[in-house]
């Protein structure tokens, strides 16, 4: 079956990456839109910019790409109702998630989320009818140790986003970032898919795209996030009740266990904690290369 899928990314380089990979199997996976976040309106207007030119080098211009204001939730509900007013249709990435997923099946759509969570909260909250028609959505954030608090970049930039969707029934996956750090683009990974370099295809676009982000390994979590609705078995996780702390001074941000032990506290997120890295690194490696047409 072929899964709808809306990506929400930012504009680093291993989210190109993910991008290019989610083209690459339509009979699993159907990208269907592409929206963008980031810290700051700058960014997102980059990050927007980077996903066409991806989609437009692997013959995708057919795939809409909406950029954000990188605003966090209630700012960027304010310029939501400000654009509404101004021309009776706001063309903003949550109009577009609400168009795109609604006009598919009840639950069918799968999200996947690198950044801050702005552009689906708002979303939700503009159409709550949304929630019926997602089949899960995959996010990137810390949640600490087993069941235990932790902080995230992606979830302190909009707390309150992150409690939206934690909060709308939608089934969540949790990917922490201890436990994908270690699939990154090393240095032997990059060998593999050097046959990439220079070629004006998408997939060469991200390889020259990962190996001028000048670490000696890049992270691709937004790329194990695809992988992880490819091939599930190559991850492992618990199920548990996740809230986010939105008022405290020193702890807002946070990602802290509900009711943790009690048997009537009804999960809403999957939390991995273990991945088999080199066949992730392999799936990741064989969808750019097919990306390439050397695959």
């Amino acid at each position: 079956m072929t899964r709808p899928l809306l990506l929400d990314l930012t504009g680093a380089p291993q989210d190109m990456a993910a991008l290019v990979m989610a083209l690459q199997v339509p009979d699993m996976l159907d990208p269907v839109l592409v929206t963008t976040g980031g810290y700051g309106a700058q960014q997102a207007r980059r990050a927007a910019d980077l996903a066409r030119m991806v989609l437009q080098k692997a013959g995708r211009r057919d795939i809409p790409v909406h950029g954000g204001s990188g605003l966090p939730l209630f700012a960027a509900a304010d310029a939501w109702t400000q654009a509404r007013d101004a021309t009776g249709e706001a063309d903003l990435p949550a109009v577009a998630m609400i168009r795109h997923a609604m006009a598919c099946p009840a639950g069918s759509v799968s999200v996947c989320c690198a950044g801050a969570l702005t552009n689906l909260a708002l979303a939700l909250m503009q159409e709550p009818r949304l929630a019926a028609h997602l089949h899960g959505v995959v996010i990137l954030a810390d949640a600490g140790r087993g069941d235990g608090p932790g902080v995230d970049a992606n979830i302190h930039a909009d707390p309150e986003a992150a409690a939206i969707v934690l909060a709308s029934g939608v089934p969540v996956t949790v990917l922490p970032r201890g436990c994908v750090a270690r699939v990154t683009a090393d240095g032997i990974w990059m060998e593999q898919v050097a046959a990439l370099a220079g070629r004006g295809c998408a997939g060469g676009m991200v390889h020259d795209l990962l190996r001028g982000a000048g670490a000696q390994g890049v992270p691709m979590a937004a790329a194990v996030a695809v992988v992880s609705l490819l091939c599930p078995r190559l991850f492992g996780g618990h199920m548990a009740r996740l809230g986010v702390e939105c008022r405290g001074e020193l702890t807002r941000g946070t990602l802290v266990p509900v009711g943790s032990g009690k048997s009537n506290i009804a999960p809403n997120a999957f939390i991995l904690h273990h991945v088999d890295v080199e066949a992730c690194r392999e799936v990741a490696r064989d969808l750019l290369l097919h990306a390439a047409g050397v695959a």
